[in-house]
Formats: C-alpha cells, structure tokens, sequence
C-alpha cells in the first residue's frame, strides 16, 4: 500500500513538474505569441554597373513559418533617409547596406534623430527595394563608432556588397505597441520596450538580422559591359543624398 501511494506522489509530482515547465514556457514567448521558425531570404540583384553608378534591386521574402515585421525607411542621425552604411568590420572591400536597429547615439543622450519603420510580410510575402549607388559617399550614423564622425569610403576599395534587415517576429505585445503609433507617428527607434514573458525587452534587443547574398560589383551582369571603376555611394530611391555631408 504504502509502495503504491509513493509511486503515485511521484507520477503526480512529475506531472506538476511537466504543467510548471510547459507554463514557463508559454510564459516566456507569451501564450499567443507561439510562432515558428523566422526566415528572411534577401536576394540582391545588380541591375546596371556604369561609370557614374551602380543599381541593385534588392528583394526580401518572408520563408518562415509565421508572419513578421522588417526594418524599412531608416532614418540616419542627420535626418535624411537610406541604409546605413559602413564597410565590414572583417573584410574593407566589402559595404554593408543596412536596414536594422542600432544602439542609440551614445554622443547625443538627449537627441535621437535616428528612425525607422516597420513593413509587415506574411509567409511567402516579399519587400522590394531599389538601391541606387554612385561616387563619392561617406559612411552613415548609425552605425556608431568611438568618435562622433562618419568617413569617406574609397572607392576603388569597395569590391562587394551585402544588404543586412532587420526582423521582428510578430506578437500581441509588438501589434499592441504598432496600434498606439499610427501613421504619421509610425516611426520606430528600436528602444521601445514590449513585453516578452515577465519582462520588458527593447526592439533593438528582440530583432534579428539576415543577410543578403554577397554581389561582386567588379563583374557587370550578364550581358552588360562597364568600363568605369565600381562607383560606391547610396542614393536611395527615396531621395537624392548629398554623400559629400555627413550622415
């Protein structure tokens, strides 16, 4: 008998052990937060390669299981709009167009200049963007370094590319803070916080970054020839931006 009702208190404390993990865990991404995996394929194509400049189409589709949220329209320190822009860290040859968050200004406490948007893709949904890139340009804030200045980036350095968005996986807490910004106040800056769990977490500390395929543009695309050097300075589709400033 007695073995009997120790069998059972440990069938039963197992089974409370089983329910406290699986609320933990519910807990921790939120009940109706469950989502699959997050995929983003970013496809970066080059359009035309001439003396003056350099066009690539660059396409992100949503592969996961689940809907998500990406990083649009950036906003620099400067206020003017396009990717962030700065060479990799490991390889100078190589320019990253960026489209994510990025710690806050730590020069300016007070002043945030910097924005961004968020673009809803559902699965199988793809953002297009066309990036247009000529000579001279400088690189952007953010991203930050130890001084408060951006660089002039040679040209003839910069032999890649590669695009790199930011992605957030969608949630009550994440469409809850979406709804108290509408249009035109639906600019982001990646320190707004949501709750995840039983905590509070930035955006900046939930998003994660993907990247691009790498295009080489020393090589023109099939079937074009170029003779001019590789021109690489952003201006984006959005607007025209005087490289010769600093972002």
């Amino acid at each position: 008998m007695n073995k009997s009702c120790d069998v059972m208190a440990l069938v039963i404390v197992a089974a409370n052990c089983a329910l406290a993990t699986n609320f933990l865990r519910s807990q921790s991404i939120g009940e109706s937060d469950v989502a699959g995996p997050r995929g983003l394929d970013i496809q970066v194509k080059i359009e035309s390669i001439s003396e003056a400049q350099v066009i690539l189409k660059v396409g992100a589709r949503n592969v996961g299981t689940s809907p998500v949220y990406i990083v649009t329209d950036t906003r620099r320190v400067n206020r003017s709009k396009g990717p962030y822009l700065d060479t990799d860290s490991f390889d100078p040859a190589k320019l990253i167009c960026s489209f994510q968050f990025y710690p806050p200004n730590p020069f300016e406490s007070f002043v945030n200049g910097t924005s961004v948007h968020l673009t809803q893709l559902a699965v199988g949904e793809s953002h297009e963007e066309t990036l247009k890139l000529s000579w001279p340009m400088r690189t952007t804030l953010p991203p930050f370094s130890d001084i408060p200045q951006t660089r002039v980036i040679n040209a003839k350095s910069i032999k890649l590319i590669e695009v790199r968005i930011g992605v957030l996986p969608v949630s009550s807490s994440l469409l809850e803070l979406i709804s108290r910004k509408p249009p035109p106040h639906d600019a982001f800056t990646g320190m707004e916080e949501i709750k995840v769990g039983l905590t509070e977490r930035s955006l900046y500390e939930l998003q994660e970054v993907f990247r691009s395929n790498v295009v080489d543009i020393t090589k023109p695309p099939a079937g074009e020839a170029t003779s001019g050097r590789p021109l690489v300075a952003l201006v984006h589709e959005a607007g025209h931006v005087d490289p010769l400033k600093q972002q």
